[in-house]
């Protein structure tokens, strides 16, 4: 692929961001720890400002020198607390710096899997083909809501071979969860929990729902 086509398909496969970046001003500047409280809980030595402080520099450094030497990054906590907002701040770093990125929920990725597979519709089958390929390919994949999709046979094995193949081509992966490691365990099984376990780098969310803090201060 010569590096014009190579440019023209990256911006293709980031034009997808919109959604993501829908407000405009998802960056880590923006990024608020006054809505992370500043008092340890009992029997914790670490506020979940101070815990958020980390994460968000963590967050910033992988996008600034994201490339093949780049960790896979799992985040997880309660619903509410900057995972998606620090995901798209890095897909903004990120694809600004010319590299490809995908953004899916799982729900709609499995969707794609499922046309590929089962569809008699030659165009939608074509599609999910299409698109998975792009899930597949794309320099940096982001997967939100890991675990608010129906839980079967099909689709654990999909997600298994999406991630399980993304790892083996070298290629990076974001995932967000509101999931603990034995809820994901007990979710998905020992084979995938493990590539989680032992290929992602975890990053902690603390705090309150800041959409509900939003809500109490107006």
């Amino acid at each position: 692929m010569c590096d014009c086509l190579r440019r023209l398909y990256k911006r293709e496969q980031t034009a997808e961001l919109a959604p993501l970046l829908r407000n405009g001003e998802e960056t880590f500047d923006a990024f608020r720890l006054d809505y992370y409280s500043a008092v340890a809980a009992p029997g914790e030595t670490q506020s979940p400002r101070d815990q958020m402080r980390r994460v968000l520099n963590s967050c910033r450094a992988y996008a600034d020198n994201f490339g093949p030497d780049s960790p896979n990054l799992l985040f997880t906590g309660a619903p509410g607390l900057g995972k998606t907002f620090l995901s798209a701040a890095i897909a903004r770093v990120v694809s600004a710096n010319g590299a490809g990125v995908a953004y899916d929920t799982v729900t709609p990725l499995l969707g794609a899997y499922e046309r590929e597979r089962f569809s008699r519709d030659s165009d939608e089958q074509a599609d999910g083909a299409s698109r998975v390929r792009q899930l597949l390919t794309c320099d940096l994949l982001i997967l939100d809501d890991l675990g608010t999709e129906m839980a079967t046979a099909f689709t654990q094995s999909a997600l298994y071979n999406l991630l399980d193949s993304r790892l083996r081509a070298g290629k990076k992966t974001i995932i967000s969860t509101n999931l603990g490691r034995d809820d994901i365990a007990e979710r998905y099984g020992a084979a995938l929990a493990s590539r989680l376990g032992g290929e992602y780098e975890w990053l902690e969310f603390l705090g309150r729902d800041i959409r509900a803090q939003r809500k109490e201060r107006k």
